[in-house]
């Protein structure tokens, strides 16, 4: 396969593994579902997405209150949550070989307590049988978070109910996971250096078009989420100047991504630049959020 392909087939990997784990109850009730697969849901769209993003639910991580006891309980249940899923399929094409879960930061515990997981898993696909390096099916399970009164609500996949982000949280997160890829908020928080997270405004531009301007409730929803978002990981943010931090950059990262080619940069910014123009006015910014004593080790 060449990396075009790899991906279409990783996405596709992707989305039987999200199925398998909204029909696995107690997987289900553990976790909150965000990121590109619940903005597809929302929208109604089907843009590709190559991970499942989520969060430990809160009455999940009461009852596992260590990062431990999360990690082993997500090894117990997902293994036999997958294969279950597989196995029931007519006729099996995925079978299911390795599931590794690691935690997130993967040195040493988070010091705000932010340390989440990432499980990877390898499964063997009948049809493609005599391909090497297939990629790998990528979970990301976040620590807990604050939430607005109306952030989560339930959506459905295939008949099953499933806890997510509603999309005017959606719309306030991707804005803040944005700001956290900036090299200000990496330096703050003396973690090291990513890319700049371009997909983010690429899918601002999406909730944009099924929610305009004239929308003003969404949107002071959304804004209202994006300052909850913000102080839950000390993000600052002075207005626009501040998404524009190494602009050059984000706009390489974001034409050198093909998935991102049907929203041009251009409508992306001028996105960007109406939706932090009625922050402004609803008076977000500026948005300054004092970090606790301590380092916050990556």
């Amino acid at each position: 396969m060449n990396p075009s392909q790899a991906a279409r087939w990783q996405n596709l990997v992707v989305g039987e593994v999200f199925k398998a784990i909204v029909a696995n109850g107690p997987m289900r009730d553990a976790l909150i579902f965000k990121g590109a697969r619940v903005l597809n849901l929302r929208l109604g769209t089907d843009r590709q997405s190559l991970d499942i993003d989520s969060n430990f639910a809160t009455q999940f991580v009461r009852e596992h209150p260590d990062l431990d006891s999360r990690k082993n309980w997500i090894e117990s249940h997902i293994t036999p949550a997958l294969r279950n899923f597989f196995e029931s399929q007519n006729p099996v094409r995925y079978i299911l070989q390795k599931v590794d879960v690691q935690q997130k930061p993967s040195k040493h515990p988070h010091v705000h307590g932010w340390t989440g997981l990432r499980v990877e898993i390898k499964v063997e696909d009948e049809k493609n049988k005599n391909i090497r390096g297939l990629p790998n099916a990528e979970i990301d399970i976040a620590a807990p978070e604050e939430f607005g009164p109306d952030a989560v609500t339930e959506v459905a996949l295939d008949g099953l109910k499933l806890r997510a982000y509603t999309l005017h949280r959606i719309a306030g997160e991707k804005l803040r996971a944005f700001l956290t890829s900036l090299p200000a908020y990496r330096l703050k928080n003396e973690r090291e250096i990513r890319p700049h997270r371009a997909k983010d405004i690429h899918d601002l531009a999406r909730i944009l078009a099924a929610q305009p301007t004239a929308k003003e409730h969404f949107w002071r929803q959304a804004a209202a989420e994006f300052k909850i978002a913000c102080k839950c990981r000390y993000v600052d943010c002075a207005g626009l100047e501040t998404f524009q931090e190494d602009w050059d950059m984000t706009r390489q990262a974001y034409n050198a991504d093909p998935t991102l080619s049907g929203i041009s940069f251009r409508e992306a910014e001028d996105a960007l630049r109406l939706v932090t123009g009625l922050f402004d006015r609803f008076g977000v910014f500026p948005l300054l959020c004092q970090q606790p004593p301590g380092r916050a080790e990556s």
